[in-house]
């Protein structure tokens, strides 16, 4: 079978339609289907209570990138970094005392509450506990 100049424009667009429709459709199923149903936690070690500046500290749980902040109280508390808008990565604005999306102009106060902007929910926080001077996630925390 021989390709002529339009067959071939017509599997390459069609092919490029696809990839298209494929890189629109994977935020809205990562929207309506989010990771972390299903998931089971482990305990992890995040950092040493002396370590924790007001800058916070980043790790990863689970894969899902989080940050653990000291908060105005000075009470510790973690979330994950993962936008509940369309799961873009948030930056932690220490001066401010709140998260901000980067992408579409979100914003969470300190306890991961949405204040601004479109994302629909709060952001995900873990549960953390201290231990001998270390601090620990486990799970997301219950009412979270």
């Amino acid at each position: 079978m021989e390709v002529t100049r339009r067959r071939f424009l017509s599997i390459f667009f069609g092919i490029g339609s696809a990839l298209g429709l494929g890189a629109f459709a994977a935020p809205l199923i990562r929207y309506v289907y989010p990771v972390l149903k299903g998931t089971v936690y482990e305990k992890q070690k995040i950092a040493a209570v002396a370590d924790v500046t007001g800058d916070g500290v980043r790790f990863d749980y689970q894969d899902i990138p989080s940050m653990l902040i000291q908060k105005k109280d000075k009470s510790y508390a973690a979330f994950s970094l993962v936008c509940t808008h369309l799961g873009c990565i948030v930056k932690w604005e220490p001066q401010n005392f709140d998260f901000h999306c980067p992408c579409h102009g979100g914003k969470f106060n300190e306890n991961g509450k949405n204040i601004a902007g479109p994302p629909p929910k709060p952001l995900t926080e873990w549960n953390i506990t201290q231990e001998a001077g270390q601090i620990f996630v486990n799970g997301v925390k219950s009412g979270g």
